[in-house]
């Protein structure tokens, strides 16, 4: 064993003679493998997830697409199971969770390539990337908007106004405003008609729309309480002996 010690050049390794050697294994060789647990994580298997063919993923979002054309909504993965039956290279070895779990992973691809072409340009090179991803933006481009961040509308104008003015623009808006100032006695008088003076256009156009159908929808109220309040009077007064 002294001998093969002084030796100057060592035994060959598993990689030098050829041998497909894990990460774990290969440092368990430099090591000297005298981890109980490292052995146990070298041989733990890894998971096995088997790969679709392009031509298999094609026919998947072409099925998505025409069943959507057909019926209005996105099949569910047993609808995509009967229809893809006998048209899969892969055919054997399909099910619903398959299909589901083959259908976020295409929808997760197509965020990604959208977003490196709209940033940098860059497009599919191969025929079968192509046409998988205008299939894909076909099914999901429209939901690209809801991943987006909404911009809020600005609360606050970037400088007081006359509120006359804003009286005229937002007569329902400017009417409350009064409702509500009136009705809090506690407040300074006139605060909040000089905050009133400050809001943004997004944000007032807004609350004069709501505004307006609420007081709309008050005055038909108030006009359908009058016209109950008649008929109850002349039924009381036709009893009248």
């Amino acid at each position: 064993m002294a001998l093969k010690r002084s030796q100057p050049r060592p035994p060959a390794s598993p990689d030098e003679t050829g041998e497909a050697v894990s990460d774990d294994q290969g440092d368990d060789s430099s090591s000297g493998g005298s981890s109980g647990s490292d052995t146990a994580r070298a041989k733990k298997p890894s998971v096995f997830v088997r790969k679709w063919p392009p031509a298999d993923e094609i026919s998947l979002l072409e099925a998505v697409a025409s069943h959507r054309q057909r019926h209005g909504r996105t099949p569910s993965p047993d609808d995509l199971v009967a229809a893809l039956h006998g048209h899969l290279l892969t055919d054997g070895l399909v099910d619903a969770q398959t299909v589901s779990r083959r259908l976020a992973s295409l929808r997760h691809r197509y965020y990604v390539a959208w977003k490196r072409i709209s940033s940098r340009g860059v497009v599919p090179v191969k025929d079968h990337d192509l046409k998988i991803y205008r299939l894909s933006k076909l099914l999901w481009e429209a939901k690209l908007g809801t991943r987006q961040r909404k911009k809020k509308p600005s609360i606050a104008h970037h400088e007081p106004r006359e509120l006359g003015l804003l009286e005229v623009m937002y007569p329902c808006l400017s009417a409350m405003v009064d409702a509500i100032e009136a009705s809090r006695p506690c407040t300074v008088a006139g605060m909040l008609r000089r905050s009133f003076g400050r809001i943004g256009d997004e944000k007032a156009v807004q609350l004069e729309t709501k505004a307006k159908k609420l007081l709309l929808a008050e005055v038909k109220v108030a006009m359908q309480l009058g016209e109950l309040r008649n008929k109850v009077t002349r039924t009381l007064l036709e009893l009248i002996e």
